[in-house]
């Protein structure tokens, strides 16, 4: 009893991004596709190494295996490369009975074990326990080659069958994917969850607009880790008394990693005034004086990715940030033909279920859906996962998991929705007139708990009621519903508008509104001005919703003497309006809470409403024919 309580006290304790959270999940979604098949092993054995690169840098290498494997057997590994820590280093009595690698709710590492694979987990260059220095927040080519050695250090050791899987959430995700860029024989599948595809626009400017609010304190948090510490707030009572902070190797003692935290004190953090590139081609600026070149986003190596001809299993969440965005993109451009992707209720890490009529803890099993996908690919276990439809989605309201062979699925058919002068949404775009004036109102901000917070624990995002913010923000509803309507896809807003200033943003929020008024944020999306300018084909990459480069070269600001068009997409969903359900759009001019604040003087829209210019959206509806009905 008493080691539950420290071990439970302990594992509540962690919830930070990307890290230190792991909880069971109490909430049955319906229809959960898990994956059934008994565990191999209970117990599981932990070594520690350090492992020299080609230039003479190790690595802190952790290698966890069953307790009982027998001699002579070898096992696939699974590979979780980290700069959130590879382990937690606990204090006796603690360390005897304790392991803990730092993850997300629903997805423990350690279980891969228990399922008959190793698991080696590395703290990156520069982090953790592991020597040298990082570039940036973000993996540089030099941490991209470091997998190729940690990979051939794992074929070569006694317990090693020769065959790679890799895996993670987040930052770990990506090391998953950049792992791919070195082509070696033996990575034949990887797991890339809740991870990014395009570093400008998932993350650090979506919409050309800067994400402060999580940029700010990143570099902050990234640099505690990376000198062993604990994060501040979580040093004193049961977590303090129990954990020193990054797991050392063994036979090593603080003071012999000493040395090894000085070289992280070279590590360059990207900090709020830092960084903040206006364009995606622009060389980002550290405090002022440094440049950084050499920044990769995984779409730069999409081709050695692609090419490297393993299993790619993408996947992300609704309300997680954009990177159900990057899910989409890493499927569509790295697809062989055995690729898979899956979309869910939840926030980053999969932590919580936030359909708005059942929000709560999720069950969805993580690493049982990745048993399954590395069974298959890793150990030629016939599960059927060959025979199985290649995306998953989950329909939020409904509370019902889907399956197709592509994304968007293809029974979604896109139908604009018009916007009228009088508030109202119209299907007849005879019937729409006028203009809207609009003062930009710069206090508007979703405030912390929205999608964009990266909360990783079991409790999710929620918003606040937004009714009151109908004084400051531009809103459009439809009638009610009379019949439900299924919106699955990429809906894409085309605004017509006429600014009093050359620079600017718009955000739109696309809503679901019940019979009492209440609103539900499904998705949304925003544009700076400068970037309005659509390509004719792919700017980098394939995608599926309207192009643009995010170049300096194709930006420009806006003509103050005539209407605009600004055409962009909101981030992929999967929502069922009810019947008597309204949908609603809300259009504003900043989220201050959020993301940079563009505009350096009073501004005025004017929205068009004709059929000229028909400002409007377009959503993906499944509902296979039938009409879009609304009640009277």
């Amino acid at each position: 009893m008493f080691r539950f309580t420290i071990a439970l006290t302990i594992l509540l304790w962690w919830g930070c991004v990307d890290v230190f959270s792991q909880s069971d999940s109490l909430f049955t979604e319906v229809s959960a596709p898990f994956y059934e098949r008994p565990m191999d092993y209970k117990g599981i054995r932990e070594m520690t190494f350090y492992v020299p690169m080609d230039d003479g840098i190790r690595l802190a290498v952790n290698v966890y295996l069953p307790k009982k494997l027998k001699k002579g057997k070898k096992l696939p590994a699974i590979l979780y490369q980290t700069r959130y820590w590879r382990a937690v280093g606990f204090k006796r009595p603690f360390k005897w009975f304790m392991k803990m690698v730092p993850s997300t709710p629903n997805f423990d590492p350690l279980d891969f074990v228990r399922y008959g694979y190793a698991l080696v987990t590395v703290d990156v260059r520069g982090s953790g326990a592991s020597e040298g220095h990082k570039m940036l927040t973000s993996a540089d080519m030099r941490e991209v080659l470091d997998g190729k050695n940690i990979v051939d250090w794992i074929i070569a050791q006694e317990w090693s069958d020769g065959i790679v899987g890799s895996t993670g959430v987040s930052y770990i995700g990506n090391t998953s994917l950049y792992l791919l860029y070195n082509q070696h024989p033996a990575v034949k599948a990887i797991a890339p969850t809740y991870s990014l595809w395009d570093l400008y626009d998932d993350v650090s400017a979506p919409g050309g607009l800067y994400f402060h609010q999580f940029l700010a304190g990143y570099g902050d948090f990234c640099e505690g880790l990376d000198q062993g510490k604990l994060p501040e707030n979580r040093r004193k009572g049961a977590t303090g008394m129990a954990t020193y902070g990054v797991q050392r190797v063994k036979g090593y003692s603080r003071k012999d990693m000493l040395p090894v935290w000085e070289t992280h004190t070279c590590n360059i953090y990207q900090r709020k005034e830092g960084g903040t590139a206006s364009f995606s081609d622009d060389t980002l600026t550290i405090d002022g004086s440094f440049y950084v070149k050499d920044v990769l986003s995984p779409h730069q190596l999409k081709e050695r990715i692609k090419g490297a001809g393993a299993a790619i299993y993408s996947w992300s969440g609704w309300w997680d940030a954009a990177f159900a965005q990057s899910a989409v993109r890493q499927f569509i451009n790295l697809d062989s033909g055995q690729s898979r992707l899956r979309l869910g209720p939840w926030n980053h890490g999969g932590g919580a279920q936030v359909s708005p009529n059942v929000a709560g803890t999720s069950q969805f099993d993580d690493v049982k859906e990745l048993v399954r996908f590395f069974d298959f690919h890793l150990k030629g276990i016939d599960n059927g996962l060959d025979r199985s439809p290649r995306v998953h989605y989950y329909t939020m309201v409904e509370n019902r998991w889907k399956s197709a062979d592509t994304w968007p699925p293809k029974e979604a058919v896109r139908r604009p929705f018009l916007l009228n002068e009088t508030g109202k949404i119209s299907l007849d775009r005879n019937a729409i007139s006028g203009t809207t004036i609009y003062e930009v109102d710069t206090t508007h901000g979703l405030g912390p708990g929205c999608r964009w917070n990266f909360n990783t624990t079991s409790v999710g995002n929620t918003y606040r009621d937004v009714s009151s913010e109908d004084s400051i923000t531009l809103v459009y509803t439809t009638d009610a519903l009379k019949e439900p309507m299924e919106v699955t896809g990429h809906p894409q807003v085309n605004i017509y508008l006429k600014s009093s200033t050359p620079e600017g943003s718009i955000f739109a929020y696309l809503e679901d509104v019940d019979e009492n008024g209440k609103v539900w944020k499904v998705t949304d999306g925003q544009l700076s001005f400068i970037h309005r300018k659509l390509m004719d084909g792919p700017a980098y990459y394939d995608d599926c919703v309207p192009y643009r480069s995010f170049r300096k070269a194709d930006s420009s600001p806006m003509d103050t003497s005539k209407a605009e068009l600004l055409s962009f997409d909101m981030l992929p969903t999967s929502h069922l309006f009810l019947p008597g359900h309204r949908i609603q759009v809300r259009l504003a001019g900043v989220d201050v809470d959020n993301f940079k604040n563009v505009y350096t003087e009073p501004c005025t829209w004017e929205v068009q409403h004709n059929a000229t210019y028909p400002s409007h959206i377009e959503l993906p509806i499944m509902d296979k024919g039938k009409e879009v009905g609304m009640r009277d």
